[in-house]
């Protein structure tokens, strides 16, 4: 019983997330520009490989130590995009869910007055996460036992670090505490709440992935009826995406603002408690 309980208010605060991504679009802004400029990076990244331009690629079409260099630093400034977009979500959700009205440069004031440790989170989480695929990589080329035995430790070891980090950036941006201080907090914090984190985040991942695709079926029925016009149908499919997943996204950092709050008032935001959320049991005669 406890468990099903836990998974219902998941999916309700996956929900009530997404509303008040509804309430500040803004945050969808955010999402789009943090794409845009990831896109780009990644983009920027690839062309001197694929260009075959000769600091990058040698005679055996392998890549040399000037690209490997330029690739680090590139995943690096993506970390740091990344870090600094969220932080900006987590930064405005925090004044909606207080009781503010927040504007699009509040969320940017604020991860621009903590710019410093951005930076310094971005490179350490991007530095652990290249490590982590890695080690992946290693797994997957690795044969019989062996490769089942490293796909699970490298599995775990991804699980450990999403759960030492779910709450890192509202305690540095709101919390205004170290890297180190930032990340035991956020250890402990998510310990206090684990179910209410990881069916959060489930119930978001499956609504966006439930319109993405639902999107993806409409948007062929578009191309199939517009005949020679198909990339009209394409292209409102290819914007419908981008905004469901934007919205995804901003909703998964609205709900680790929203758990950062309940766990440390013991009480849920005013806004989860109109839809009949407190304390994370739901009162059954609201809607």
């Amino acid at each position: 019983m406890g468990f099903f309980a836990t998974i219902s208010r998941g999916w309700k605060m996956s929900k009530l997330s997404m509303s008040v991504v509804k309430k500040d679009p803004e945050l969808i802004v955010y999402m789009f520009i943090c794409g845009t400029l990831s896109l780009l990076t990644m983009l920027l990244m690839g062309m001197p490989q694929y260009l075959e331009q000769g600091w990058a690629v040698d005679s055996e079409g392998q890549m040399t130590g000037a690209f490997m260099a330029f690739t680090f630093f590139g995943y690096m400034f993506l970390s740091i995009v990344v870090t600094f977009w969220n932080s900006a979500i987590v930064a405005n959700s925090h004044i909606r869910l207080t009781g503010g009205d927040p504007s699009f440069m509040d969320g940017v004031s604020a991860a621009m007055s903590k710019i410093h440790i951005i930076i310094l989170w971005g490179i350490i989480a991007g530095t652990v996460g290249l490590l982590l695929k890695l080690i992946n990589q290693a797994a997957r080329e690795q044969k019989g036992g062996a490769a089942v035995v490293a796909m699970i430790l490298s599995a775990i070891g991804a699980a450990v670090w999403w759960m030492m980090t779910f709450f890192m950036i509202p305690h540095m941006i709101i919390e205004n505490q170290s890297i180190g201080d930032s990340l035991k907090s956020s250890k402990n914090m998510f310990f206090k709440s684990w179910g209410e984190n990881i069916t959060s985040g489930l119930g978001i991942g499956m609504i966006g992935g439930f319109f993405v695709i639902l999107i993806a079926i409409v948007t062929f029925v578009m191309m199939v009826a517009l005949g020679p016009m198909w990339f009209i149908g394409l292209g409102i499919g290819a914007i419908g995406i981008s905004i469901a997943l934007a919205w995804t996204n901003a909703a998964e950092q609205v709900a680790v603002t929203a758990l950062y709050l309940y766990s440390k008032n013991g009480e849920m935001p005013e806004i989860y408690q109109n839809f009949g959320m407190t304390h994370f049991h739901m009162d059954p005669t609201v809607a």
